[in-house]
Formats: C-alpha cells, structure tokens, sequence
C-alpha cells in the first residue's frame, strides 16, 4: 500500500478544545466565529458579547489550546514566543487565552493582552533596573505565560469573566479617558486612575492626563499629580511590577512638564483645598511633594513661580499666595544663591499687602534672615 498522510495526533485534542469552548461562548448567547486556520496568527476564534441577546460591542479574540501539554507543575498556562506577546500588545481588540483539559473538561482562561499591557513591560524593565537601557525589540522576552489559579470558565464564573472583558475595554478602549472631562468627580478620578494603568504601556493616555490636569476636581487632580510624578525620579516612591513605568514612556511624559505660570497656580489652589480640608498635604510622602517633583526640572521654573505668585496676589486668597511665595523661595534657594533670598521675600512682602496680613509672614522672614532659605517640608 502506498504511503499516505496522518493526521496529526494533537488535531483531536486542539479540536475538542475549540469546540468545548464554542458550545460554552454560544450557550450564553455569544456570537461565535471561527479563524481560518489559514489565517491563524494567535486568534483562533472572534467573539462578540451579548447582554439580553443583544450585541453589546464588546469583541475578544481568543487564542485556544488544549491538552495536558500546557500543564506545567499543576499551572495551566501558553508557551509564548517574542512575537506571541508582541502580538497581544499590539492586537486592536483584547486577546484572551484559554487552555481546555480534556480530563477534566475545565476551559482555564487569562486576559493575554491584559498580562503584557499590564504586568510583563513593567515586570521585565523593573528587574533590569541599573543594567542599563533595554532595546525596544528586546523588552519582551518567551517565555511560559502562567494563568492565574483557579481562572476557569463555568455557569458560576460568567459574570467575572464578562466583567474583566468589560474592565479592560474600558481602561483600554478610551470611551473611559473622556471621563477627565466628567463633572462627576468619581468619573474623573476613575479616568485618572485609568490613564495611570494604559499609561504603563502607552505614552499617549498620560500626556492626556498631564494636558487635562487643570479641567480636574480637587481630589481627581491631587491623584493625577501623584500619577504623573512617577514619570520622574521620586525619592519617596517604594518602586514595584505594580507601579514602573517603562523609561521609553517616563521620558516622553517628563518632556511635557514645562508647567505655564497659571497652570501652576491651579494646581496650588487645588492643593491647598485639599490641605484646608484637613488632609495633610505639605509634607514629605504627601501630594505637595508629588508637585515639588514634577517641578524640578520644569524650564524656567523660578520665572513662572514669580509670575503665578503675581497672579495669586492679585486674584486668590492670601493662603494661595503665600504658600505660592514659599514654593518660589524654595525653588530660588536651589537654583540660585540663597543669600538673596530673604531680600526678594521682604521685597515681595512689602509690596503685596494680601502676603504682609498673612500670621505667618513674620516667621518666614525671620527663619530667611537666620538661615537664607527654607525647605517646603
């Protein structure tokens, strides 16, 4: 008998799992299409949500596999190559894994696109910390993608895995970034933390963030300041995989802190509400340290605190001014030669009578006089 082709002895197994996979999406109603295995680059299937058997907008792809091979000491997980993870980061719509055990007939499952945006750039550039700079091509190495314990895709667990595509397609999909626009100050202070998460990967949500910064309420712009003081050294930031921002996007971001004169000044007034409310905010680890941050390397940076103090003795109130005023000395101190300090501080005092009322005018003048500068904090 002549020779002739075999079927490969996997076709079953990664067909059962597709087709667990398929009868589970379609029974709650999801719209299931399949890739041609001709045009399979990682997305084996397309699916659309639905929410009471109506489209809901939310499309995944889903990258399946299946057997006992993607077992690994008792973790499910993918085997992914460099240009796997690439894939996922770069793909338009979310990638999600599933990996179906044909003994048991569970379907494990993990946000694949999530994993990347989220965890490995960060992960992988912070443990290369002080080892110099990672090339763009290099940042992503293959490796085995474990999913998290206990991910698995039952009548019970629909509602959790309805909500991670939901949670990511807002964080994500930038419907979500508009809400820095909100006049509800929760949305506002959800977009901002939104913008922290898809910033890790993308430059673009915290420029958003950093050009929005005066549109945000007291408490939303408190946590943008703190947000985008990461994009700087920052001596009191307890580094993570939670919190690293990779140095490609840092450097981007810090290039944008040329902070006009009245852009500061709005920052000080909404940092002073918070510190009237009884939050401690002039202090080391508060937010005033996270807005002394984002203003040491800012460009001409002692012209434009003169120019906002200006504009705060003309227009606000005499705790605005005059926290506007030690900002401004502050910064003289370190730029330049602090003898000179106290003089141009007696100088302004006399000529702004909203500076000279405040209770504690004297005090600066005379901690100046003996010492020629005072720290913030």
């Amino acid at each position: 008998m002549p020779p002739r082709k075999r079927i490969r002895g996997t076709k079953a197994t990664e067909r059962a799992g597709v087709n667990a996979l398929r009868e589970y999406l379609e029974s709650r109603d999801c719209v299931v299409q399949e890739v041609d295995t001709a045009n399979d680059f990682g997305k084996d299937l397309l699916v659309d949500l639905t929410e009471d058997r109506e489209i809901t907008g939310q499309t995944i792809a889903v990258q399946v596999k299946s057997g006992e091979s993607f077992s690994r000491k008792g973790t499910w997980g993918i085997p992914a190559r460099s240009v796997d993870l690439n894939t996922w980061l770069e793909s338009s719509i979310p990638v999600f894994g599933v990996v179906y055990d044909p003994g048991s007939g569970a379907l494990h499952w993990m946000n694949l696109s999530a994993y990347v945006h989220e965890e490995m750039d960060a992960r992988h550039e912070h443990k290369n910390i002080s080892k110099g700079e990672i090339a763009e091509h290099d940042r992503f190495k293959g490796h085995f993608v474990a999913f998290p314990e206990g991910q698995e895709l039952t009548g019970e667990t629909w509602g959790q895995f309805t909500e991670a595509v939901n949670a990511y397609g807002r964080r994500f999909g930038g419907r979500s970034l508009l809400d820095l626009m909100a006049q509800d100050p929760e949305a506002q202070l959800s977009a901002v933390h939104d913008c922290f998460a898809l910033g890790r990967g993308d430059a673009r949500a915290l420029l958003l963030l950093r050009h929005t910064i005066t549109e945000l309420s007291s408490w939303a712009q408190m946590t943008a300041i703190t947000a985008l003081s990461h994009c700087v050294p920052h001596p009191d930031v307890f580094w993570s995989e939670r919190n690293w921002i990779p140095r490609s996007v840092r450097d981007r971001v810090a290039q944008s802190f040329d902070w006009a004169p009245w852009e500061l000044l709005h920052m000080v007034r909404g940092l002073e509400e918070v510190d009237n409310e009884g939050f401690p905010v002039w202090e080391r680890g508060g937010y005033g340290a996270d807005f002394v941050i984002l203003l040491w390397n800012t460009p001409d940076v002692c012209y434009n605190l003169s120019l906002a103090l200006t504009a705060a003795c003309q227009e606000y109130d005499s705790e605005v001014a005059f926290r506007m005023l030690i900002l401004y000395q502050y910064f003289l101190g370190i730029r330049h030669d602090q003898s000179g300090v106290a003089n141009t501080v007696k100088e302004l005092i006399s000529r702004w009578p909203k500076l000279a009322r405040h209770s504690s005018a004297g005090e600066l003048v005379s901690l100046l006089e003996e010492h020629g500068w005072v720290d913030i904090f």
